[in-house]
């Protein structure tokens, strides 16, 4: 049965068994409530604390060697890319508060949707974003050379990583979040 969360049933908070209530509990903000997201694996509580840890240590880690505002644009532009409404708008206003610009932000957003990162950003920050679109994209056609445009344009072993896994997990994110039609329903939007 569908409901306002996403289109397939989720268990309401008040039949909860003990698995469910403990993975909502360690998924939750810091207001106390659950994004839909995970609202929408009640079914398969088991799930929920692997998804919301790999998530965190992606995008909340303050130990990175990109800046954060940048990895969540990495992750913006996967749901760019994947017409994602959901994950756009909780990670382009994240994005923005992290940047600490929001006009410089839109700017940057655009330069996302329009193709046009060169005009935009440093030759580092476009190499990986270029990767990242690349790699949702069309995954079987990335190449070693791929790696090296990264490397040429300044960006370490690390950034490479920290990039190649955000984009690969932004693009498992949308795929859930558009096949099950996750709505953002009264959630309050970003972590910032």
């Amino acid at each position: 049965m569908a409901n306002d969360v996403c289109w397939i049933e989720t268990v309401p908070d008040r039949e909860a068994g003990p698995v469910l209530r403990q993975a909502y509990e360690g998924a939750s903000r810091s207001d106390g409530s659950v994004h839909n997201l995970y609202r929408a694996f009640s079914l398969w509580p088991e799930v929920i604390p692997w998804a919301d840890g790999h998530y965190r240590v992606l995008l909340h880690s303050k130990d990175t060697a990109l800046p954060r505002w940048f990895l969540e644009l990495v992750g913006t532009q996967v749901a760019i890319l994947n017409d994602c409404v959901y994950a756009f708008t909780h990670h382009s206003a994240n994005f923005k508060a992290l940047l600490g610009d929001a006009e410089r932000g839109e700017i940057m957003l655009a330069a996302v949707r329009e193709d046009r990162l060169d005009e935009v950003f440093e030759p580092k920050e476009a190499a990986i974003l270029r990767y990242g679109a690349k790699l949702v994209r069309e995954p079987q056609a990335v190449g070693r050379a791929d790696i090296e445009a990264m490397r040429a344009a300044g960006a370490s072993d690390r950034e490479i990583l920290e990039a190649n896994q955000v984009s690969a997990n932004f693009a498992y994110w949308v795929r859930v979040i558009n096949g099950l039609g996750i709505q953002l329903g009264d959630e309050k939007i970003g972590a910032y």
